[in-house]
């Protein structure tokens, strides 16, 4: 007698096709999702530390970590803040180091006591994408992009991937790292290098508070 050989038909594998395919798919569209909540999430970071520090100048008539009262203005803190300089100017500092009490990373720490953000003492929040963001002075760390002195909040150098960084221009701004609110330190109008999208940016990049 003939031994029968038995086997996946046509039909069956073609159903398995389809469901590999619906999960492949599910799986790509759930990380778009994903990558699209945290383009908007680090755009609301942004209006948020801008409302905080505007309601701090609009409550004390002063910048937060320039302010030459912040002592005065909260004696209890623990540990103590520090006075700015008055100059109406964010001296820099790596917020991302723990403890740094320069006047940009006193302006998060100044925040904070107000009531304005949370987060702990001077230290640097926490992106969306991961990595450190904070305060800065345009003219400190993105004097190339043209901010000036105008607060910023700034991203730090390989924090953001080309996509994401162009995606945050794109949907909130021109489009152009070289101008508008939002910027990338020494990149061009063509600077997006989206043929690598997921490689980071080496660059500095922030938007303007």
């Amino acid at each position: 007698m003939k031994s029968r050989q038995s086997g996946y038909t046509l039909v069956e594998i073609a159903i398995v096709l389809v469901i590999i395919g619906l999960l492949l798919g599910g799986v790509l569209k759930g990380q778009e999702l994903i990558f699209n909540t945290k383009v908007k999430a680090t755009y609301n970071l942004v209006q948020s530390m801008s409302a905080a520090f505007n309601s701090y100048q609009d409550r004390y008539a002063a910048l937060p970590g320039d302010d030459t009262q912040a002592t005065t203005r909260f004696p209890a803190a623990a540990p103590a803040t520090a006075n700015g300089n008055g100059d109406g100017l964010l001296g820099y500092g790596n917020c991302s180091v723990a403890g740094t009490v320069s006047e940009n990373c006193l302006a998060l720490y100044d925040l904070r006591l107000a009531g304005f953000i949370t987060g702990t003492y001077t230290n640097a929040v926490i992106a969306p994408f991961g990595g450190p963001a904070f305060p800065a002075a345009g003219n400190s760390q993105m004097g190339g992009a043209g901010f000036g002195s105008s607060p910023i909040l700034q991203f730090n150098v390989n924090t953001l991937t080309y996509k994401a960084a162009s995606a945050l221009d794109t949907s909130f701004d021109d489009g152009n790292p070289s101008t508008g609110d939002w910027r990338c330190n020494g990149l061009a109008a063509a600077g997006y290098n989206l043929s690598t999208p997921d490689v980071t940016v080496p660059q500095f990049c922030g938007m303007i508070l």
